[in-house]
């Protein structure tokens, strides 16, 4: 169930989806010998204010947070 903002720096609450960003993301579990592969449908919030600036992906096995923008940098492409 959701309880926070996604994002493990902000302590914004969840209580209801008229504010931030409701992402879902589809969880793959590694398939063991015996197993057959398998997935799960897994639902994250950002807040309002970390959703203007963030996005979740799927990294090495966890959702992590991102910079939905990359900063430019002095000089860059000169």
């Amino acid at each position: 169930m959701l309880s926070k903002c996604a994002n493990p720096a902000c302590l914004a609450r969840f209580r209801t989806l008229r504010s931030g960003r409701l992402f879902q993301i589809e969880i793959k579990a590694v398939p063991s010998a015996s197993a057959q592969p398998s997935s799960r449908i897994e639902y994250f919030w950002l807040c309002g204010d970390c959703a203007r600036i963030m996005k979740l992906v799927w990294h090495d096995g966890v959702v992590v947070t991102r910079p939905k923008y990359l900063a430019l940098t002095a000089g860059a492409g000169m």
